[in-house]
Formats: structure tokens, sequence, C-alpha cells
């Protein structure tokens, strides 16, 4: 078993385009644009009794340059008002002049999805829930990004206070 999980927007339709890179012994679980729910505390506690029954040791938050709430954001599309849209403008608003202005869509969709993912890192290292767990059983959180369009899957792994960033 490879014990790892995929946090993964059910929107972006991910598990197949996962599976086919790291297998199908792989776990998922859903949060819309793959923002954590830190205050849903029954799923949480149910979550991290999945993560011990299953012996979880790395997990993955991942998130799709495609993804319809980063794609809806950068384009002002209408918002649905839904807390992950919310997590995800304000990320985009926060470092709007020193990460987007002027960029490329494309640089754009990029840099949006690295900063979602390692917020939601954090965010899940820092849990009341699951942040103990996490450090107790010395369990790995990575970020991805990825592109299906390029095929490609990029690596945010958070070290200490410093980001490495790898292609896999």
């Amino acid at each position: 078993m490879t014990n790892k999980l995929f946090i993964v927007c059910p929107f972006s339709h991910m598990e197949t385009f996962i599976r086919n890179k790291f297998g199908n012994d792989i776990f998922f679980l859903t949060f819309s644009g793959a923002v954590f729910q830190h205050r849903e505390f029954e799923y949480l506690s149910a979550v991290k009794h999945f993560i011990a029954q299953e012996k979880i040791k790395t997990i993955y938050i991942v998130n799709d340059t495609s993804c319809r709430f980063i794609n809806g954001i950068i384009h002002e599309d209408p918002l649905f008002g839904l807390r992950s849209e919310k997590v995800i403008v304000d990320l985009y608003i926060e470092h709007y002049f020193s990460e987007f202005k002027d960029q490329s869509i494309a640089n754009q969709q990029k840099r949006l999805a690295e900063l979602n993912v390692l917020k939601q890192a954090n965010e899940i290292k820092t849990s009341d829930i699951l942040g103990a767990h996490i450090s107790e059983f010395d369990l790995e959180i990575k970020c991805l990004v990825t592109s299906r369009d390029e095929n490609k899957f990029t690596v945010l792994q958070m070290e200490s206070s410093e980001t490495r960033i790898y292609e896999l």
C-alpha cells in the first residue's frame, strides 16, 4: 500500500489523472477548490480516524491550473458564495500587485494554485484536529500543482521555513 491521501477539488475531476501517475492504490478526499474546511469538527474527526486506520504517511493537497474557482477569480466571473471562493479571492487580492498584475493567464493560474495549496497545507498543519496528529505521527504534507493540459505535476514541499519545488 502506498499510504497516500490526495486532497482534491471535486469539480476538477483529478482522480484519473493522478492515478495515472501514482497508481491505483491511493486515496482521495474532496474539498471545493481543495480548500481545507478546518471548522468542520465531526468531518475532520472522521478524516483523522481514516488517516490513522489506513496508516496514511503522505498527504498531497492538489490544485490543477484549470480549476474552475481559480479561473473564475482570474477572469472575474460571478462567484457562488462558497467559502473556498472567498479564500482564493483573498489570496488573489493580497498578492495581486506582487504576483499577478501584468502576468499571463497561465502564470496567474499556476501561481494562484501554488499559493492556495501552500495556504491549505499550513491550515492542515495548524488545525486543532489534524495538526497534532500530523506532528505526532510525522506525516508528510506535500503540495501538488498539476496541469492536465501539459501533463505536468509540480510538487511544492514545505521544509521548515522554505518551500522546495520540483517536477515529477
